[in-house]
């Protein structure tokens, strides 16, 4: 058994992916082969469409995230991870799709970025 060495997941040796000579498995690799992109004019297209006609529907850890700037305001990513207890990666995935239904959006200050309500 091997382990990745992104996430410490145990995986067989024939079910890891050679990334930039680390051995990962699945999950992460698709992670780094294919990052959720947040400006994606098509994304946000399809979300709000479905918003529209399905109402939002979102995850648990999104609904955290949106409670989270509600409470807090506008907040660096190293933030929301620590205060939820997720990874970067976790929150990424999430906010691409918060950000697609404009709901969440980001910003630069200086050189920082800060993610906040979309409407703030």
């Amino acid at each position: 058994m091997a382990e990745c060495n992104k996430c410490g997941t145990s995986i067989d040796a024939d079910e890891s992916y050679d990334y930039q000579g680390k051995a990962l498995c699945e999950d992460c690799y698709i992670d780094v082969m294919n990052p959720p992109k947040t400006c994606d004019p098509w994304a946000v297209h399809l979300a709000k469409s479905t918003v529209i006609q399905e109402g939002a529907q979102l995850t648990p850890l999104q609904e955290k995230i949106l409670n989270l700037l509600k409470e807090h305001g506008a907040l660096q990513a190293e933030e929301v991870t620590a205060k939820l207890q997720i990874s970067e990666s976790e929150f990424r995935n999430a906010f691409a799709t918060l950000r697609h239904m404009e709901l969440a959006r980001g910003f630069k200050k200086g050189m920082d970025t800060y993610y906040t309500l979309f409407n703030s």
